[in-house]
């Protein structure tokens, strides 16, 4: 898509009436996802990882270096139907291994392996390097802004277990 159809797109959103702010804000807001994960994808499998693969290390990474599976699939930022098969290809990497848990010893933990530590380091930085160059286009009280609201949002949409 380029500007002259986004312009029309949103310029023309007048046939949703009361909707059309909600239509100019998510359209862009879509848009601006789909090519941050599309780049991110592309640096992912420059490394190769997959976006389900990097999920589960820096679900990890962040939360301990050590959850159960069901804390891991609970932690993810992305749901991976086909966990096992990617904590399968993890462990083969050596990235990530399984462990006995202390308190079931029949059920075993996902622990982030310091190979996978310093892989999903170094996916991470680039990651947000990107990030910041995008984003870098923005005035620091417009990305307050937009922080803000989408943090609002987000929390909107997510479940508080606590």
């Amino acid at each position: 898509m380029n500007k002259a159809y986004l312009d029309n797109v949103l310029d023309n959103s007048v046939h949703f009436s009361e909707h059309s702010c909600a239509w100019k804000i998510i359209l862009p807001m879509l848009l601006v996802d789909k090519f941050v994960l599309e780049t991110s994808d592309a640096k992912l499998a420059k490394l190769g990882l997959q976006r389900s693969d990097s999920d589960v290390l820096a679900s990890l990474f962040f939360n301990n270096n050590v959850l159960s599976p069901t804390q891991l699939y609970e932690a993810m930022l992305f749901s991976s139907g086909g966990m096992t098969k990617v904590l399968k290809r993890l462990e083969e990497k050596g990235l990530i291994s399984r462990i006995p848990s202390l308190d079931d010893r029949r059920s075993l933990l996902v622990q982030l392996e310091d190979k996978g530590k310093i892989l999903i380091k170094t996916v991470l930085l680039e990651i947000a390097e990107y990030q910041s160059q995008l984003l870098g286009m923005l005035e620091e009280d417009e990305k307050n802004v937009i922080e803000k609201a989408f943090k609002k949002l987000a929390y909107a949409l997510l479940v508080d277990e606590t």
